[in-house]
């Protein structure tokens, strides 16, 4: 077990220069008080805005070059009991647990919705006393946003066991805990609508944002358990967070190895790449539109991807968020080909559907194979439509066939993602967000997924074959409509299957849920013997230094799939 213990700085201007501050006198702490509690009130700003007050409380954070909070050792009425002090000065001279009068104009202080009320433009202020008890208030999770607004400025602790629900931003200092375990994503384990509406608003109960400004190294991994945590309720000019005192944390351990496969069985791996740019394919042209903004950068990511294919040794694998430069010497394609050549086998190929790049996106989807393993059968196909223009990336469909003779069409596919909304009336737009759960773009997905099961099964026709296998990262979680439409036809979710475990390949938002699939027809669902996400990038932070090397080799976690090919499929 490690502890930390920290101390960053408030992101609030200071007011009140020295020379406005009286000289220290015993007089302000003797007479003309207000309590903090009547300062703070129970809404969520205070009813003495802008009047000037005396109050009286006990240092219990210092925020060197900005302020301090001041906590009276008890209250009444439902309201919080702390304030903060915007003063520089103060901060410079005056400890935690020193008891202070100070003299100043109520203010809220940020600029979004949710404001800190604290005290600024200082005129006077006291020690009254030193050497002070900390004041420490015990709370527990869930808690609604009244209940959080009482408890602004406090020093809280809590004693329940809380979970590492997010690190996305821990090298900005920041991180999410929650109660009862990691935050599920609503439609990922609820159906659209008022259910996964229902879990959304559970889950703002039941987590907390953090400051936590740790040591440059140090990694923690989402799903780890944090206890006790004591800090501050307080605020970064945005929102409420808990400004980390002490939080007790177990060391970051790695997720155990991919299980090697068998002699007879096909590996295939699918994995979004997080943007595999390689700039001008020489050592230069960075930053990359979407990718590394160095070529450090970017040769710590190739180092990274080569220890994690290494490690997941396939036969095949599917990619989303490839550069779309094309297939030449100097293209993101011929790197990556390179790359895995270095990593496992040495006989490696790309599906190539032309020269020219796929569709107009900057990114694509891409298939790439071992040529001692399966052999590629006929052309690839790629995906072409409206659907397709500006929306999802076009899928990639090659029919191979194995040393057993079994023929296998693969597709892989990138759809469309969930970011920036149409600003449009939800019933006048079906790509609006409808408030479902779904978010937006939902429509557009559902379009993609409906064009696609066709044109595969026309693919799957002319090889001869009912053997199909469809990969890709979906932007879809496990019960929303475009995942639907893929098991309605007929096609078997092989991770939801055959995993032991709940299946996750991505955190949004401190949520866990499954974006990445394989789908398989019947004839390929029987052949499965194992199916699994491996869980080395979702659960991790960047910035850190992390016990594997391949560890965060992306946002998604990979999708590992084992077909048995011992024998020969007589369907084709």
């Amino acid at each position: 077990m490690r502890m930390a213990v920290l101390s960053a700085g408030l992101l609030l201007g200071a007011c009140g220069p020295d020379q406005h501050q009286a000289p220290p006198t015993t007089t302000l702490c003797e007479s003309g008080l207000t309590p903090i509690t009547t300062v703070q009130g129970t809404a969520f700003q205070s009813p003495l805005n802008g009047m000037e007050v005396t109050v009286l409380g006990t240092v219990t954070r210092v925020e060197t070059g900005t302020g301090l909070y001041l906590e009276a050792p008890s209250g009444s009425g439902g309201a919080s009991r702390a304030l903060y002090v915007q003063d520089a000065s103060m901060a410079a001279v005056l400890a935690r647990g020193t008891q202070v009068a100070a003299r100043g104009t109520v203010d809220e202080a940020g600029t979004g919705t949710d404001t800190l009320t604290s005290l600024a433009q200082i005129t006077g202020y006291a020690t009254c006393a030193t050497d002070q008890p900390l004041p420490l208030s015990h709370v527990a999770l869930p808690m609604d946003a009244g209940q959080r607004e009482a408890l602004e400025g406090m020093r809280i602790g809590f004693e329940q066991e809380l979970a590492i629900t997010d690190v996305y931003h821990l090298a900005a200092g920041e991180m999410t805990l929650s109660s009862n375990g990691v935050l599920q994503v609503p439609t990922d384990v609820r159906e659209p609508g008022r259910g996964a509406q229902e879990l959304a608003q559970s889950n703002a109960l039941r987590k907390i944002e953090l400051s936590w400004p740790s040591e440059p190294g140090a990694a923690v991994r989402v799903g780890a358990v944090a206890g006790p945590v004591v800090g501050i309720m307080g605020n970064d000019g945005r929102e409420q967070k808990l400004l980390l005192e002490v939080m007790r944390t177990p060391q970051a351990e790695s997720p155990e190895p991919v299980p090697p496969h068998g002699r007879d069985h096909l590996r295939i791996v699918s994995l979004n790449l997080l943007n595999f740019f390689n700039g001008d394919g020489l050592g230069g042209g960075f930053p990359t539109e979407r990718g590394a903004k160095t070529v450090e950068e970017f040769e710590s990511r190739k180092q990274r991807l080569r220890a994690a294919i290494s490690a997941m040794q396939p036969d095949l694998l599917g990619v989303q968020e490839l550069e779309n430069d094309g297939f030449g010497p100097l293209s993101a394609a011929h790197s990556l080909l390179e790359l895995l050549n270095e990593a496992w086998g040495g006989d490696w190929a790309a599906v190539m559907p032309g020269p020219a790049p796929i569709g107009d996106d900057v990114i694509t989807v891409g298939l790439f194979y071992r040529s001692r393993v399966v052999e590629a059968v006929g052309a690839a196909e790629v995906l072409n439509g409206p659907e397709f223009e500006g929306l999802s990336r076009h899928p990639l469909a090659q029919v191979f066939r194995d040393r057993s003779g079994n023929a296998l069409l693969v597709a892989v596919n990138h759809l469309k993602s969930k970011g920036r909304c149409p600003q449009a009336d939800p019933s006048a737009d079906p790509n609006a967000d409808q408030g479902d759960g779904q978010s937006c773009w939902n429509a557009a997905r559902v379009a993609a997924v409906e064009v696609q099961l066709p044109w595969l099964e026309g693919l799957a026709k002319a090889a001869g074959t009912d053997r199909l296998l469809v990969l890709g990262d979906m932007n879809s979680w496990r019960l929303e409509d475009p995942v639907r439409r893929f098991r309605d036809a007929g096609l078997t979710d092989l991770v939801a299957r055959l995993s032991k475990a709940p299946p996750y390949s991505y955190v949004f938002h401190g949520e866990r849920g499954t974006l990445d699939y394989a789908f398989a027809s019947p004839s390929v669902a029987k052949n499965a013997v194992k199916a699994l996400i491996w869980h080395i990038d979702a659960d991790w932070p960047t910035g850190r230094d992390l016990p594997q090397p391949w560890l965060r080799v992306s946002d998604h976690d990979p999708v590992v799939i084992d077909l048995d090919t011992s024998q020969s499929d007589t369907s084709d």
